[in-house]
């Protein structure tokens, strides 16, 4: 039975050419992606780096000013420039953007778990991918992770293609051509999410490998010429148009604040088990949509199915060339959310192949109970319709509430506008700041009269010290540290609550009034 299973996983047949009625099932799928992101379009702009992408499109591209922040994503935004011209909207151009090149990228998604695996695999693969809940919101929003996953996927299967002919033990020699389409592809990634710096490994895994069979000085040359290509396509007019002197003091004050100061790295972080923790959190329940205590019940069957799912593929799997080449991948972009960056954005990279991977182990739990018994096929496709509908329906849930429901950051800025006069209000704040400057720029007139950036309570209190005339409303944003300090003189005017699900980054948040003396 064994044997049976492996001959069915590495037939040389899945990796040969295919005519393109072959390609009707992926095509479809990138245009059924399409279309369901599109009906759910998102309709806000809530967090700061959103604000930065929309002014660099609206304002002008200026990475010395944070329009957008560095290094710029000039990948994301020339294309989303390109929309803008057309569609004249900031926040329409940037969602678009995320919307299209996810939906593309079901396309090297398939191929990839085909020639992987099997063609069942590959379509299971793109249906998991088309309703994962993370990957369908984050294509929603004015953000560039989404849009970023076509890069990744593409480079990965042109990796993955450059070492068929070995997987295949052929006579042939590899193709280096498809090392080199790799590079490019990741260099253009690199001008899409700096984070794609952590698939540099899987790069040189696939090298190596090819200098086994093909003298390594032609391996270098292709490779890095791919990948030298790609990073030039953008990184040369970075230099050029901010001069290289201005560009590498950005780079020092941006990576000196995101990673050391206030980023979410390792060596900003007070509790590792906390950290562990909220990366188990983030990878089990925002991005693969398994059961959580604050979730609804239909979590329940995707959990069951999916752990059952790795379960097989672990125990089927053999530690073959083609997982040593997933592994290249999964090993070092883990310890980069580990040790550098572990939001949810940055987790969500692994979703695409974790879902390969998923589907694999349940085509060895069809090919080890199923295939042979009576009803055998009928009972796999209840389990894998199953599986993909209950996520279907708790992601048109997410992807709803993302769409018609006010985010709390939002929600502020229009109870402080709607209710306050801004030549008798102050309001210290931390990214809420960045926001009135898009919803309310009539409040950022003056640099800091009416709305004052700060992170902690005691630089409220060293400003107000210094204001001879102090305004009649002083309003303070939850999100400000040393609060507890103040208590006593903090009344709470307002909440603002949201699901954590579809907004994971300040899904509550509180304003407050306070009383100077």
């Amino acid at each position: 039975m064994l044997a049976t299973i492996n001959d069915t996983v590495n037939m040389p047949c899945q990796t040969r050419k295919v005519s393109l009625q072959g390609y009707l099932i992926p095509i479809g799928a990138v245009v059924v992606c399409f279309l369901s992101r599109l009906w759910y379009f998102g309709k806000y702009i809530d967090e700061w780096d959103s604000v930065n992408f929309a002014f660099g499109l609206s304002k002008g591209y200026d990475i010395l000013h944070d329009q957008p922040h560095f290094p710029g994503y000039p990948v994301y935004m020339f294309v989303s420039w390109i929309w803008y011209k057309i569609l004249g909207s900031d926040m329409q151009s940037l969602i678009f953007s995320g919307i299209l090149f996810s939906s593309l990228a079901v396309f090297p998604l398939y191929e990839l778990s085909r020639r992987t695996f099997s063609r069942e695999v590959a379509i299971l693969a793109a249906a998991l991918y088309i309703v994962n809940p993370q990957l369908w919101l984050q294509a929603e929003k004015p953000l560039s992770d989404a849009f970023g996953l076509f890069f990744v996927i593409t480079a990965i299967l042109f990796f993955y293609m450059a070492l068929e002919r070995i997987l295949e033990n052929t006579q042939s020699p590899p193709s280096l051509k498809y090392l080199a389409w790799g590079g490019v592809l990741l260099g253009l990634g690199l001008g899409v999410r700096v984070t794609y710096l952590a698939l540099l490994p899987i790069m040189a895994y696939t090298a190596y490998q090819l200098s086994q069979k093909v003298f390594g000085r032609r391996v270098i040359v292709w490779g890095l010429s791919g990948l030298v290509l790609g990073v030039a396509a953008w990184l040369g007019y970075l230099i050029i148009h901010f001069t290289p002197y201005r560009f590498y003091k950005k780079f020092l004050s941006h990576a000196d604040y995101h990673f050391y100061r206030e980023g979410n790295s390792i060596i900003t972080t007070d509790d590792y088990g906390e950290r562990f923790f909220d990366i188990f959190h983030n990878l089990s329940a925002h991005s693969l949509g398994t059961w959580w205590t604050d979730t609804p019940l239909i979590r329940i069957v995707p959990t069951i199915i999916l752990v059952v799912s790795l379960v097989y593929f672990f125990i089927h799997e053999k530690w073959n060339l083609r997982n040593k080449f997933f592994m290249a991948f999964f090993i070092p972009y883990f310890l980069w959310i580990a040790l550098v960056q572990d939001a949810i954005r940055q987790i969500m990279v692994l979703i695409p192949f974790l879902v390969i991977i998923v589907s694999a182990g349940l085509w060895h739990l069809f090919t080890t109970h199923l295939k042979n018994r009576k009803f055998g096929m009928v009972s796999f496709f209840a389990i894998a319709l199953a599986f993909v509908f209950s996520q279907a329906i708790d992601s048109v849930r997410i992807v709803s509430m993302n769409r018609n429901e006010e985010p709390p950051s939002v929600s502020t800025i229009n109870y402080i506008t709607n209710n306050y006069d801004k030549n008798d209000t102050k309001f210290y704040c931390l990214n809420d700041w960045r926001l009135f400057q898009y919803y309310a720029p009539e409040w950022c007139d003056k640099k800091n009269s009416h709305v004052y950036f700060v992170s902690r309570m005691s630089g409220a209190i060293k400003d107000l010290e210094r204001l001879k005339k102090k305004p009649g409303h002083i309003l303070i944003s939850s999100k400000l540290f040393e609060r507890d300090k103040y208590k006593e003189r903090l009344k709470k005017l307002e909440e603002f609550q949201r699901n954590r699900y579809c907004v994971a980054d300040y899904n509550w948040l509180a304003l407050y009034r306070f009383e100077w003396r």
